[in-house]
């Protein structure tokens, strides 16, 4: 009646080398795979969220570019070299600080102090950045410097464009058509502004913002 212990139990034994190198180098393969998938998804994300921060960068520089538009005002200003500057002045910019787009706008209504007053500002292209231009007053004291904001970074170009009152497109503001009847006066506003700009590694984009009938101050 008795057996031999043996045939009751089943023998027990180890991993061969071979086998656990083959299980190593699976383990290796599939290390490797997940590494390449979650840092694919880690450039994913932040290509993404790059994208995402340049159009929301672009879409509030445009949005103030609008309310800017919106609240000109009809007060021409003394500039820096005691000359006469129009309220909106559009210009090819000839020196590094040098703003392409100069205009008097009224000041913020829900704001107080400052901003509450009319303002001078302006844009210009600066070593890449497009910048915001503030100045302490309308009428500007000789050598005196603005304030600068970067409003949106690798910009590679910003270029301007009016449309005036009878249907022609300028690249400079105010014109002249070298009539003295058609002298351009330091008030006169152009029918719409078009603006380009065109960000390094994407396509140019173009607004174009109408011009609506200003008060004076």
């Amino acid at each position: 009646m008795t057996r031999t212990t043996a045939q009751r139990t089943h023998s027990v034994r180890g991993f061969t080398l071979v086998e656990v190198l083959v299980a190593l180098t699976i383990f290796a393969l599939l290390s490797i795979l997940g590494y390449r998938t979650l840092s694919s998804l880690l450039d994913t994300r932040e290509r993404m969220q790059a994208q995402s921060n340049l159009l929301r960068d672009q879409s509030l520089l445009f949005t103030r570019m609008e309310g800017d538009f919106n609240a000109l005002l009809a007060r021409p200003i003394v500039n820096g070299d005691n000359q006469t500057e129009a309220t909106l002045r559009i210009a090819t910019a000839q020196l590094a600080d040098e703003a392409s787009l100069r205009m008097t706008r009224a000041g913020y209504a829900a704001a107080e102090g400052v901003a509450a007053a009319p303002q001078r500002v302006g844009y210009r292209l600066r070593e890449g950045n497009l910048e915001l231009l503030i100045w302490d007053g309308l009428d500007i004291a000789p050598r005196a410097a603005p304030n600068a904001y970067i409003a949106l970074r690798g910009v590679r170009e910003f270029r301007l464009r009016v449309l005036d009152t009878r249907g022609q497109w300028h690249s400079t503001w105010p014109i002249s058509t070298g009539n003295a009847s058609d002298a351009p006066t330091m008030v006169a506003l152009p029918r719409a502004i078009e603006v380009t700009i065109a960000v390094d590694g994407a396509a140019p984009i173009k607004r174009l913002f109408s011009v609506r009938e200003v008060s004076g101050v």
